[in-house]
Formats: C-alpha cells, sequence, structure tokens
C-alpha cells in the first residue's frame, strides 16, 4: 500500500514538472512584440493661423446692440502644448486622446480634449516611418464662459524617427480647424465685455501646424 502511494505521489509530482516545463517553453517561444501596448509623450506646436471667421453681438456698456462680423486673413503665430496617452491598437494603428492648451486667433485660448488616430506606414515598429493622422474633440474657450463648448480637429502627416522600441520622436504638419468662444475687447468701455452682456462670440480659426512630438 505504501509503495502504491508513492509511486502515485512520483507520477503526480513528474506531471507537474513537466506541465511547468513546457508552460515555460511555450512562454520563451511566444514572440515579443517589437512596440509597447501603451503610449503616452508631449507635442508642442507652432500654428501659422490664416484665416479666421468671427461674429460678435453684444450689449455695449451704454446699452446699445452692437453686431460686429468678418473675416482675418492676415496671417499670424500661435503656440499650442499637449499631452497623450493612448493605446497601440496594433503595429501600425495607434489610438489616443490628447488635452491641453493651444491658441486660436488674436490672444485667444483653447484647452481641448480630443482623440486622435495615426496610421504608421511599413511593418516594422522599430524602423523610421511615415505617419498619417487625424483628431477630433471639444473643449473650452474663455474660461470665464465656461458653458459655451469649443471644437476642434485636424488631419496631417509627418515622420517618426525610431530612437528604440519604446522612444520615438515625431515631425508633424496638419491643416487645424478650431471653432471658439474667445472673449470680447469693447474698445469704448476699454474693457472685456462680460457674460450677462454677451449675445454671441463665435470665431472660426484655420491654421497649419508644425509640431514636434516625443512618445514613449
Amino acid at each position: 500500500m505504501r509503495l502504491g502511494k508513492f509511486v502515485i505521489s512520483c507520477l503526480v509530482l513528474s506531471a507537474l514538472s513537466c506541465g511547468r516545463a513546457v508552460s515555460m517553453e511555450s512562454r520563451e517561444r511566444e514572440p515579443r512584440r517589437d512596440y509597447p501596448r501603451f503610449t503616452f509623450g508631449i507635442e508642442s506646436s507652432m500654428a501659422v493661423d490664416f484665416l479666421d471667421y468671427f461674429h460678435s453681438n453684444f450689449i455695449s456698456f451704454e446699452g446699445d446692440r452692437i453686431d460686429v462680423k468678418g473675416f482675418v486673413s492676415k496671417p499670424h503665430i500661435n503656440g499650442q502644448f499637449l499631452v497623450h496617452g493612448g493605446v497601440n491598437l496594433s503595429g501600425n494603428m495607434n489610438l489616443s486622446l490628447y488635452t491641453g492648451v493651444i491658441g486660436a486667433g488674436r490672444g485667444g485660448r483653447v484647452y481641448p480634449l480630443s482623440m486622435r488616430l495615426s496610421w504608421y506606414s511599413g511593418t516594422d515598429p522599430l524602423r523610421n516611418r511615415w505617419i498619417v493622422f487625424g483628431s477630433v474633440g471639444g473643449g473650452f474657450g474663455a474660461l470665464k464662459i465656461p458653458t459655451r463648448i469649443s471644437a476642434e480637429c485636424r488631419v496631417g502627416g509627418g515622420y517618426r524617427i525610431s530612437l528604440n522600441r519604446v522612444a520615438k520622436l515625431d515631425f508633424l504638419v496638419a491643416l487645424q480647424e478650431i471653432y471658439t468662444h474667445p472673449e470680447v475687447y469693447e474698445e469704448d468701455a476699454g474693457d472685456y465685455v462680460p457674460a450677462d452682456r454677451l449675445r454671441r462670440n463665435n470665431i472660426f480659426c484655420s491654421a497649419l501646424t508644425f509640431g514636434i512630438a516625443l512618445t514613449f
């Protein structure tokens, strides 16, 4: 009886050892991805705003209704700074959430929250590759008018330099469209129009952006 129990114990231990060895061997044989599953990084851009359409409507400090609209085609430069986090859906595609601060119009700002889908050429994530991307999202413009939602979208492309398996350096160019609600300056009063006298403060901005990004 004791001999039988001993034999059974030896067989069980041998089976467990073999199973563990096979499991370890299969793990060693599993291919290691040449890219991380999750990503994060920073992006800084210069935006050349080349065309704006604005429409402002408000009650002046004297009680008159003021309505001003028109186009501004004189180019000017704004700055942008974004941080992002996302996931690599495959070796050629990434989906990320972006936020930060971007300049809009003359002196305006937008605090966006947007989703960006990026596609990378080639089949080797460790090599330098071309990029094509598009993003869309919302956000807030003037923080003193928080109930009015802004919108931002862009399409573009660029070139990615692979520093190693994780770190990538991107050079980006994009066409950007912004719809936001900046503060309106009343020259006669020498101050910005308060929210209770402001009826409309829309602006559409078209810009070309030139950026550099570091992604991990």
